[in-house]
């Protein structure tokens, strides 16, 4: 995964974080001016902030990825991993359309067990999610360093 990209969402998070903070103590009673310690409310903002992807990601994957494992392993076999999925995330879903992020876990010449991420899209075709396509994101084999949002490796 690349480093860059991980460090510049943080670092989002953080400058998020900090601007809730400032409308907090905009807004917060006068009374209280000597109790009010801003970096703790940074901290909590930039930690809400940089989970709530993972919460929506998990929470869709909970509610909408039950029948959607077969089309994950197909996705897999299709791209030629040599391996299997670790685990998959949906990331968008409606009624007859998904997008998913799935982490394999491919043996490589290097590496027993690197991480590769992959963006598909499912279809809906009779009942049954389907793959439709796929995007290597990060793979060493491939030449790939990118990242998802949020970020999985």
């Amino acid at each position: 995964m690349s480093a860059l990209g991980m460090i510049a969402y943080l670092f989002g998070c953080f400058v998020i974080g900090a601007i809730l903070t400032l409308i907090v103590s905009i807004f917060r009673s006068v009374k209280n001016h000597d109790n009010f310690r801003s970096w703790r409310y940074m901290v909590v903002f930039g930690l809400l902030v940089s989970f709530a992807p993972y919460v929506y990601a998990e929470s869709l994957t909970k509610m909408n990825g039950a029948g959607m494992e077969k089309a994950v392993e197909r996705t897999v076999k299709q791209a030629k991993i040599k391996g299997e999925a670790k685990f998959f995330r949906v990331t968008k879903v409606d009624e007859s359309r998904a997008e998913i992020i799935i982490v394999a876990k491919e043996k490589t010449t290097t590496n027993d067990s690197e991480s590769c991420v992959l963006r598909a899209e499912l279809v809906k075709k009779k009942g049954k999610w389907v793959p439709k396509s796929y995007e290597f994101i990060d793979s060493f084999d491939r030449g790939k360093d990118g990242m998802t949002f949020p970020p999985y490796w």
